[in-house]
């Protein structure tokens, strides 16, 4: 019996020691935690990043930044964990004035976690106006892409050229077939705005009609103007009280509307593969000369609505074309096809940025 107690014993003076060697290593580990980090600045644009570091003390270190979802002590809303280095970056998607905490912990000789706060407001404001994307929408009802049933239709995706520059591209079908369907018509716009909290405006004559994006009643936007193609203003409002500017211009892809050779006229058809791409065939007699052929062609119906004729070039091989003038050989490659490039700029507009091209791909059969 006294033997079992001396195993005992001895087992209770190992677990004795174990323990203290465990609180002993907790203890060589334990830093006190101390809250304090800094950012570079104090505000900030939406989506902008916020760089959070650490400039306390501690073993862990978590972020509340103070949006929705995401503040300290309140239930069910969660932080982030800093990096290793004790930062970490955030983009607040809102506009507003948010409460950041910094939370660092560290865990004591005990086994217990210690915890200490700090806190900074970070203003979020949409300087910029926050327009991420805008297109003018189902412009143009497209029959070539419209089978068994579904309808197709053509949608002008705004691509920015400038902070505040868009170029909205426009098939030439759209101007010609004046429908509901037309950029004619009154459009409706579809866009995205960097804060929910922004409204967008569309400003015409300097009275600014406010639009949203989908919406029916907001199918108030025109683009034409004295039956031509005009740069469209539209304004951002944040409430922040920030106001930006943006122009949205409508540029037409050209497309050659008749061409012909030897009075035998082409037929002429978008490719389904791309909207600047138009296949253009025609059958000439076997005996046709090939080499020396002078086209004549239309581009877009001389529309003096579009055309001022200095807006607008033809070249094949980056040698301008003449209609009726220019030869061309087509038996330059065996399949007697020849492109064809037309390349246009926005009619009264100075800025060479507002362009189009499209590539014609005429080829001939012989008979």
């Amino acid at each position: 019996m006294k033997k079992n107690m001396m195993i005992y014993g001895i087992l209770a003076g190992i677990l004795f020691l174990c323990g203290c060697d465990e609180n002993n290593y907790l203890k060589d580990l334990y830093v006190e935690p101390v809250a304090a980090f800094d950012v570079p600045k104090t505000q900030y644009d939406v989506f902008e990043s916020v760089l959070f570091s650490n400039k306390g003390s501690g073993q862990y270190f978590a972020l509340y930044p103070g949006d929705k979802g995401h503040q300290y002590g309140v239930t069910d809303n969660t932080g982030y964990s800093a990096s290793a280095d004790g930062t970490f970056s955030y983009s607040y998607r809102d506009p507003g004035t948010y409460t950041a905490v910094w939370v660092a912990s560290s865990i004591n000789e005990d086994g217990n976690r210690e915890f200490a706060v700090d806190s900074m407001h970070i203003t979020v404001l949409a300087l910029d106006g926050g327009l991420d994307n805008l297109s003018i929408y189902n412009i143009y009802k497209m029959d070539e892409y419209s089978t068994g049933g579904l309808n197709v239709f053509y949608s002008s995706y705004g691509e920015f050229l400038s902070k505040d520059t868009l170029l909205c591209p426009i098939l030439f079908a759209s101007w010609r077939d004046a429908t509901i369907n037309s950029i004619k018509a009154k459009q409706l716009m579809k866009f995205q705005l960097s804060s929910s909290n922004a409204k967008m405006y569309w400003v015409n004559q300097g009275v600014e009609t406010e639009i949203v994006s989908m919406v029916t009643s907001s199918r108030v936007v025109m683009f034409v103007e004295d039956g031509k193609l005009k740069v469209q203003n539209f304004r951002v409002k944040t409430v922040s009280g920030i106001a930006a500017d943006y122009y949205a211009a409508p540029v037409m892809i050209p497309q050659f509307t008749q061409f012909s050779i030897n009075g035998v006229n082409a037929t002429i058809t978008r490719n389904t593969s791309s909207y600047t791409l138009y296949d253009v065939a025609l059958d000439l007699p076997s005996t046709t000369n090939m080499s020396n052929l002078v086209p004549t062609f239309t581009v877009m119906n001389n529309d003096v609505n579009l055309l001022d004729g200095t807006n607008c070039k033809v070249t094949v091989n980056e040698v301008e074309q003449v209609s009726g003038t220019t030869a061309v050989n087509f038996a330059q490659n065996s399949s007697n096809t020849v492109d064809y490039r037309i390349d246009y700029t926005m009619l009264g507009s100075n800025n060479q940025k507002l362009s189009q091209s499209a590539i014609m791909r005429v080829k001939i059969t012989k008979k």
